[in-house]
């Protein structure tokens, strides 16, 4: 026979044991608040690798591109080591007849160069009775199938500087100068795109933005060239007897501002860098006369030299493509 106390006993026994296992169960205000706290510290850690992640994408979609421009950009450049320029007006018995043609050649090819590869629209003449056609009007030819390509563009007459002229002129010599006819080819839609839309492409980086061009950066040092001064070792190859001493060797710069899409002064030339008008062709860089035909040269440059600054640290250009 049960007793009542006995049960009675064992049903308030097992009772406020429920009732501890549920309490013991349930989070605290403090705990519920250090979960939260732990959550949202491994959230922000997981959206920062993420944006790291997308970042670092955009920079190699960049350099990707960049190696791909480069590709044309370069060669094109290079040819002009070989490149036949007819130069007039020189007396075969003259003496210093050497020394004149080699001067007349480098001048006419750096001339040359900067019709069929112009990094401003102030190159890119907007008719061909702009363009020096030949003896006898003058010592050389700039008549060139890819000048002639660029003629036919007409440039916006109210925007004498567009804003990424240099980025627009880029997408012309790759696109037009017929050096390498199927070269857009190589290239994804997403890779350009008319950014201020004026109906002038401009090949695009990772983040959007125009990658820009100079032709020649004198000042800027990297490992594809040691910048100013020149030297027996850092002489422009298109001057290979020497009748420019201060021309040091360069290569055309192809670059992107980068992450923080930083410019220094305007959009033409920015992201940092700052460089000189005409560049070997500057008015400051006139031939000197200085009596004697064998001693001309071109004068030392007149003017701030391509400087960087600290926005300019993260710039992707074909230049550094090997160390990052």
């Amino acid at each position: 026979m049960w007793r009542a106390g006995t049960i009675s006993d064992a049903i308030t026994h097992r009772r406020p044991g429920r009732r501890g296992a549920r309490a013991r169960a349930a989070f605290t205000l403090v705990e519920l608040l250090v979960s939260m706290v732990i959550l949202a510290i491994l959230a922000a850690l997981s959206l920062a690798g993420l944006a790291g992640v997308r970042q670092r994408a955009k920079a190699d979609k960049t350099r990707n591109t960049i190696r791909k421009i480069d590709a044309v950009i370069r060669p094109m450049y290079d040819s002009y080591r070989t490149r036949r320029v007819t130069v007039t007006g020189l007396s075969s018995t003259d003496p210093n007849l050497r020394s004149k043609q080699a001067l007349q050649g480098l001048v006419a090819k750096r001339t040359l160069l900067a019709y069929e590869m112009p990094d401003s629209w102030a190159d890119v003449p907007t008719s061909l009775s702009t363009v020096p056609s030949g003896p006898p009007s003058s010592a050389f030819s700039c008549q060139t199938a890819p000048v002639r390509a660029y003629s036919r563009i007409i440039q916006p007459p109210s925007v004498p500087s567009p804003p990424f002229g240099s980025a627009e002129c880029l997408y012309m010599i790759v696109a037009r100068s017929g050096f390498d006819p199927d070269s857009l080819e190589f290239f994804r839609t997403d890779e350009f795109a008319d950014v201020d839309g004026d109906s002038f492409p401009e090949f695009v980086d990772g983040w959007g933005r125009p990658i820009a061009f100079l032709r020649w950066a004198p000042g800027f040092a990297s490992p594809l060239q040691a910048g100013m001064p020149a030297s027996t070792t850092n002489h422009d190859p298109l001057d290979p007897i020497g009748v420019d001493l201060t021309a040091p060797a360069l290569v055309p710069l192809i670059y992107s501002a980068g992450p923080d899409g930083a410019t220094a002064t305007d959009g033409t030339t920015g992201y940092g860098l700052v460089t000189l008008s005409g560049g070997w062709l500057a008015p400051s860089r006139k031939l000197s006369q200085l009596g004697d035909a064998a001693n001309q040269e071109l004068v030392q440059w007149v003017g701030s030299p391509i400087t960087g600054d600290t926005s300019a640290l993260d710039n992707i250009t074909n230049h550094d493509l090997l160390k990052k």
